[in-house]
C-alpha cells in the first residue's frame, strides 16, 4: 500500500485547512512553490534571457505530457486554458454552412462558447438533454445526423462528475465519421487515460484542477488523423519551421503541433506544473485514481448513511474524483464548512466535494461531523 503520508506532507495548506475543492482550483505543494523561486531568482539576476533553457523545459515538459496521455510529444501544443484549446480547433477547421456539431445540455461553458460562435459560418448546434446529469450515448446516436461533423463531450461533467464512457461515444464517432473532441479538465490527474487507445481526435485541458498545477497552463492534443485538417487559427514568430530566421517570411508549418504555438509560452506556469507532473507520474495515475475512488465511495458511504440525496451517479464505470449533494440550504451549509476551515463549493443549488489523492478519511469524517453539527443547528 502507498505511504500516502508523504506526498500529504508537500502540501502546506493541510496544517490549517482541509481543501476539498480540487474541481474548482487546487493548491500548490512544496515542490512546484520551490521550483518557481529559484527559478524567479535566477531570472532576476543570474539568468535574465532564460531562452534556450525555455526551449528545453517545453520540450521535457512535453515529454511528461505524452506519458499522462500514452502519446508521442509531437501531437502535443501548449495553451493558456481550454477554452483556448477548443477554440484552436473550432476555428482550425473548415466549415460549411449546414455543418452540425453535437453537444448537451450539461456542459461547463468553455466546452459550448468555441462552437456556439460558429454559427455565425452558418454551422449548426444540436444539444441533447441530460437525464438527471446523465448523458446517454443512446440519445448521443439518436442526435447524430448525416451533416454532423464534430462531437464534443466532456470526460468528467464539472457540477456532479458524471464519467462519460468515452470508449463507446468514441467508437459512435469512428462509425459516422465524426470528429471527436474531449474536455478533459475535470479528470485529468485524477483518472486515467489514453487517447490512443481510446481514439480520441482531440482533447484539450488545463491544469489548475485535478493536475494542481499554476493558473493559466493548458495544452491540447490533436491526433495524426486530424491534423492536417486543422489549420493554426493565429500565427506568430514560432509558427513556422524556420523561426530564427528572422527575414524569411516564408510560411512553412513544422510538421508537429508546435505549428499551434505562435510565440513564447508561459515559462513560470510551465516551470511550476512540471514538479507536480513529475510526482503524479512517479506516483501513478492509476494508483492516483484507485486513491481518489477510494475517499469517494468512503464520503459516499457516509452521505448516504445521514439521508443525503445525491446528484452523482454511483454507479462505478461512471465514479470520478467529484460528489455532489443535494440541501435545503447549500450555500448557507457551504458558508458554515468554509468557516470551520473545510473547503467545498456550491454548485447550481447542490454541494460540490472533491477530494484529491493526499486527503484523508479524517479529513472526510470532520467534513461529515460539522453536516452533523450544521443539522442540529437548523433543527
Amino acid at each position: 500500500m502507498e505511504n500516502w503520508q508523504r506526498f500529504r506532507n508537500l502540501f502546506p495548506h493541510t496544517s490549517s485547512i482541509i481543501y476539498l475543492n480540487h474541481a474548482a482550483v487546487s493548491p500548490m505543494n512544496v515542490r512546484a512553490i520551490q521550483a518557481l523561486q529559484e527559478h524567479m531568482e535566477k531570472r532576476s539576476s543570474v539568468d535574465i534571457e532564460f531562452w534556450p533553457a525555455a526551449m528545453e523545459t517545453k520540450k521535457y515538459f512535453k515529454t511528461l505530457l505524452a506519458k499522462l496521455l500514452h502519446t508521442h510529444p509531437d501531437y502535443i501544443a501548449l495553451t493558456e486554458n481550454t477554452s483556448m484549446g477548443l477554440n484552436w480547433l473550432a476555428r482550425g477547421l473548415t466549415w460549411k454552412k449546414g455543418d452540425r456539431i453535437l453537444l448537451n445540455n450539461f456542459e461547463f461553458p468553455s466546452n459550448v462558447y468555441p462552437f456556439l460562435n460558429l454559427r455565425e459560418l452558418g454551422v449548426e448546434i444540436d444539444f441533447v438533454e441530460h437525464r438527471n446529469g446523465k448523458i446517454l450515448v443512446e440519445d448521443l446516436a439518436r442526435a447524430i445526423q448525416p451533416s454532423t461533423r464534430l462531437l464534443s463531450i466532456s470526460f468528467v461533467e464539472f457540477l456532479n462528475g458524471y464519467r462519460n464512457d468515452l470508449a463507446t461515444i468514441s467508437q459512435l464517432c469512428q462509425e459516422h465519421d465524426i470528429i471527436f473532441c474531449v474536455d478533459a479538465i475535470q479528470g485529468l490527474g485524477a483518472l486515467d487515460l489514453d487517447v490512443e487507445q481510446l481514439q480520441i481526435d482531440f482533447l484539450a485541458a488545463a491544469g489548475h484542477k485535478w493536475l494542481m498545477w499554476p493558473l493559466g497552463c493548458g495544452f491540447f492534443y490533436i491526433s495524426p488523423r486530424i491534423f492536417s485538417r486543422v489549420k493554426p487559427m493565429a500565427l506568430g514568430w514560432m509558427s513556422v519551421e524556420n523561426s530564427w530566421d528572422f527575414f524569411n517570411y516564408e510560411l512553412t508549418f513544422p510538421p508537429t503541433a508546435e505549428r499551434f504555438e505562435p510565440s513564447i509560452y508561459p515559462v513560470p506556469t510551465v516551470i511550476g506544473a512540471i514538479p507536480t507532473l513529475e510526482l503524479f507520474l512517479e506516483i501513478g495515475i492509476p494508483q492516483i485514481e484507485q486513491r481518489i475512488l477510494y475517499l469517494t465511495d468512503y464520503l459516499i458511504d457516509g452521505l448516504r448513511q445521514r439521508g443525503y440525496r445525491l446528484f452523482t451517479v454511483t454507479d462505478p464505470p461512471h465514479r470520478s474524483g467529484i460528489v455532489t449533494f443535494y440541501h435545503p440550504s447549500p450555500e448557507e451549509l457551504v458558508a458554515f464548512l468554509i468557516s470551520q476551515q473545510v473547503k467545498v463549493s456550491v454548485r447550481a443549488g447542490t454541494v460540490r466535494v472533491s477530494p484529491h489523492f493526499y486527503n484523508t478519511t479524517q479529513e472526510l469524517d470532520r467534513l461529515l461531523e460539522l453536516l452533523d453539527q450544521f443539522e442540529r443547528k437548523q433543527s
